[in-house]
């Protein structure tokens, strides 16, 4: 999973090292921007399985760079569901060139089987279009309060044990998404 992650993340970087130089002439963003974005998590917590992750964020581009918008989303696996409801502030470093550093963030809370704080902080590369479309992919660190979960199986010693443990789903996630 490290190799992984950390082959995408220079994929990222090096694919916005060599468009930086592309001067094309993109549509610079403005006014109400909606993103759909999906992602994988893979949770720190051992006892945590991976999830799945799809997201709706809808808003308002200000300067051309900096967006600031609210969503939803649905964070799932085959334990549980979390839907995190969220503001989202994003910032796109050169939004004249095809290919753009971004920046977002996303605060807020979730509900589902439990409920608590969401956080989230994702680094990746916008690809523009001439006309109202582009595409990202994102590395995103995700904060989730710790829940509840119900487990059962056998312990070191082979008795069967049950009951409720806290896991926490926070984790890193790779995100592909669009916006139109």
């Amino acid at each position: 999973m490290k190799k992984v992650l950390f082959s995408l993340v220079m994929l990222l970087m090096t694919a916005g090292v060599f468009a930086q130089e592309q001067e094309s002439k993109v549509r610079v963003p403005s006014g109400y921007q909606g993103f759909l974005e999906q992602g994988n998590t893979w949770h720190f917590d051992k006892n945590m399985p991976n999830s799945i992750s799809l997201s709706t964020t809808h808003g308002f581009y200000f300067n051309g760079r900096i967006y600031a918008g609210v969503g939803i989303g649905v964070d799932f696996n085959k334990d549980r569901a979390l839907v995190p409801i969220y503001t989202n502030v994003r910032y796109q470093f050169n939004n004249t060139k095809v290919v753009s550093p971004i920046v977002s963030m996303r605060l807020g809370s979730f509900i589902g089987d439990d409920m608590g704080a969401y956080g989230d902080l994702a680094f990746g590369v916008r690809f523009a279009s001439k006309r109202d479309f582009a595409v990202s992919m994102m590395v995103a660190g995700t904060y989730y309060d710790k829940i509840t979960q119900y487990y059962s199986g056998y312990d070191e010693n082979g008795n069967y044990v049950h009951g409720d443990r806290e896991v926490s789903p926070a984790g890193v996630s790779l995100r592909i998404g669009i916006e139109w």
